[in-house]
Formats: C-alpha cells, sequence, structure tokens
C-alpha cells in the first residue's frame, strides 16, 4: 500500500491523477483533474453526485474544458501503472492521430 501516488497524462488535453492510501483494490482518496483541448458544448455546469458501489461517495464537475472528479473509499481505483507502462506508445499514437 501507497500513502500516496501521482500520475500526469497528456491526450487531447492534460489530466491529473492523486490517489491517497492506494493499493490494486483500495484508494482512500482518488482525485482527477483535467484540463481538455476541445471544451464541452454544455451551456451550464455539469455536477454529478454519487453515492453507489465502487465508491463510498464521490463527485464530478464539468465545465466548458475543465473537469474535477474526486471518489472517497473507492474500491476500484484507476490503475495508474497502466498510464506509467504506456505513455511512450501513446504519445506516440496520439502525435501520428494529430497529424491526420
Amino acid at each position: 500500500m501507497k500513502l500516496f501516488d501521482y500520475e500526469t497524462y497528456e491526450d487531447y488535453g492534460k489530466e491529473w491523477f492523486l490517489q491517497i492510501l492506494t493499493s490494486r483494490r483500495f484508494a482512500l482518496l482518488d482525485l482527477t483533474v483535467q484540463w481538455d483541448e476541445y471544451p464541452a458544448t454544455e451551456i451550464f455546469p455539469m455536477l454529478i453526485v454519487n453515492i453507489g458501489s465502487k465508491c463510498l461517495c464521490g463527485f464530478t464537475f464539468r465545465w466548458r474544458a475543465f473537469e474535477m472528479s474526486c471518489d472517497i473509499i473507492d474500491g476500484a481505483p484507476r490503475s495508474l501503472e497502466w498510464y506509467r507502462r504506456n505513455r511512450d506508445e501513446l504519445s506516440q499514437w496520439t502525435l501520428s492521430r494529430r497529424d491526420v
């Protein structure tokens, strides 16, 4: 179990991930902030509050190009190792797609 884990990812925008007290199957806090290159077209901000099976509670806020998501006591946290393993492959794929 790690005290905290942090990763960034870039694909048509930038994403920052932070997990506190995390393991493969549990995270006390799973936080994601992202800024997209292509903003959403909604006129009003969107707020989703969830209480459910994969986490105790959480929320997602989105407005234009900004999105923030937070899950508390998450039973299925995001795999940051996947982003680390595939960073080079995904960045090459993204660069090739932007040239099209």
